[in-house]
């Protein structure tokens, strides 16, 4: 693992990532062993080598390399360019060991053709998939981790994963770069994937709100180039999307879905949660209830038929007040109705979105639980959240066959598998998540292979709004379908 981190601070520095590297910066004792691998791959920084603990000291709060020139009156930022502009446009290959021990390729050179090599030396394992401001042709390697082991490809402009399980494939590789290959042409493989991008509770309409908003825009705007794939970005929508059901934040739920459309060309899927249609914690008059539902949610199953995907679409609002959900046995026989309308459903993966969590989440292991999440009053108004015919819920799903739910409402992603299916929690898309000083905004980001008809991994996205933290992704990969 620490092979990577080394990796990705030199990264963050070529392609420009100054908060990144900047707060990797600030440990001597990482600086001396950053020093030691860059000596491995013949780079040398002579600046930062000289820099002294008590120095550090100093630059403790600053977040810009100007700033740490100014405090100590070396030229580190000159340095770090100098090295960017040495490497920027170079073709950098990043040999990926994988997740189930195979066996290491070792990779003994580090330059072939004006092309770099890199080695992470040791497997990754499930409870490393965690990666903190990971540079962003990374996200191409977690993409396809379902791949590992294998090579990431990468330059300022273009990255492509391939798969290298054997000497004879690296081997393959190494012809390509003699004979002048263009390597992303080469390994471009990327024409069975399709890309689904999970928002939730973004309470439009709370002012606090806003600000997150821009914060996901920002996000979004850095990661969506990166996902290459013959089809539309889909987003899924979990519930939420409004703070309370008033004409102004309709509007506001109006414009951020053409937005999505608009700047991502995105196919947009949304189900309502408790707060689209509850005002002070209980359920509006039925009639104005209605005309929420009639404008927002309008179907109960959406069908993208160039990939073979169903999406059922549950409202767990109809029925208790507060925040608790519920399905109904009604509303899942006319399901069912509609399904059995579609011909040859066989050939289709189905996807369900809901609301709530069907069963209990928790915070990421990185997130303290304060106190009072603790107390007995707490755990009362966790009841007043739950899903209360889940049972019913899971007996359907089992029955359908179906492996891919989705939910928010806690505002906690989560990545769950229960008897072969996977429960995808979104957490909130525009910050409900407080630490300390830290307010995250959150997303999950799933590849689904359009030939085998799987979801193939799920890269969950944390950004701190107040820029107290760095921004941190958490990989899951889905297992092979059992079924």
């Amino acid at each position: 693992m620490k092979d990577f981190i080394y990796i990705n601070t030199f990264f963050n520095m070529i392609y420009g990532n100054e908060s990144a590297y900047i707060r990797d910066i600030q440990s001597y004792q990482f600086i001396k062993e950053f020093i030691n691998w860059l000596d491995i791959y013949h780079i040398s920084m002579p600046v930062l080598s000289s820099l002294q603990e008590i120095d550090l000291n100093m630059i403790a709060s600053c977040r810009r390399i100007t700033d740490v020139d100014h405090i100590l009156h070396k030229p580190l930022s000159k340095e770090i360019k100098e090295i960017s502009d040495t490497y920027q446009e170079k073709t950098h290959i990043l040999y990926i060991p994988g997740l189930n021990n195979e066996p290491i390729i070792d990779i003994p050179f580090q330059k072939l053709k004006d092309t770099y090599f890199y080695q992470i030396q040791q497997p990754f394992s499930k409870q490393d998939l965690s990666f903190y401001d990971p540079f962003f042709s990374f996200v191409c390697a977690m993409n396809h981790a379902d791949l590992w082991p294998g090579v990431l490809i990468f330059n300022q402009h273009q990255r492509v994963f391939t798969s290298i399980s054997d000497q004879n494939d690296l081997k393959e590789l190494i012809n390509h770069i003699h004979y002048q290959d263009n390597l992303f042409e080469v390994y471009a493989s990327y024409q069975e994937d399709s890309y689904f991008l999970q928002l939730s509770d973004l309470h439009l309409g709370k002012n606090k709100r806003q600000k997150g908003l821009e914060q996901l825009y920002s996000s979004l705007d850095t990661l969506i180039p990166y996902l290459y794939s013959p089809y539309s970005l889909k987003v899924f929508i979990t519930g939420d999307l409004m703070e309370s059901p008033n004409r102004k934040n309709m509007y506001l739920a109006n414009d951020f879905m053409n937005s999505l459309k608009k700047k991502y060309k995105a196919n947009v899927t949304f189900i309502l949660g408790n707060h689209d249609v509850i005002v002070h914690g209980f359920n509006m008059a039925r009639n104005q209830k209605s005309k929420v539902i009639a404008y927002l949610l309008g179907e109960n199953i959406k069908v993208i038929e160039n990939e073979k995907i169903i999406i059922v679409k549950m409202d767990t609002t109809s029925e208790g007040n507060l925040a608790r959900g519920k399905v109904g046995l009604r509303q899942l026989q006319e399901i069912d109705d509609e399904l059995e309308a579609i011909d040859h459903i066989e050939d289709y993966t189905i996807l369900v979105m809901l609301h709530h969590h069907v069963y209990p989440i928790s915070k990421a292991q990185f997130i303290k639980t304060t106190w009072h999440e603790k107390t007995f009053i707490n755990q009362i108004i966790e009841t007043s959240k739950v899903l209360v015919d889940a049972p019913l819920l899971i007996h359907w799903l089992e029955k359908r066959n179906i492996r891919y739910i989705f939910h928010g409402h806690k505002h906690l992603p989560f990545f769950r598998k229960v008897n072969d299916k996977y429960y995808i929690a979104g957490g909130s898309a525009t910050g409900g998540l407080k630490e300390s000083r830290s307010r995250y905004i959150s997303y999950n980001l799933m590849k689904y292979n359009s030939i085998q008809k799987q979801m193939r991994t799920c890269l969950i996205f944390y950004d701190d709004k107040a820029k107290a933290e760095r921004q941190r992704v958490e990989l899951y990969i889905f297992e092979e379908d059992k079924v």
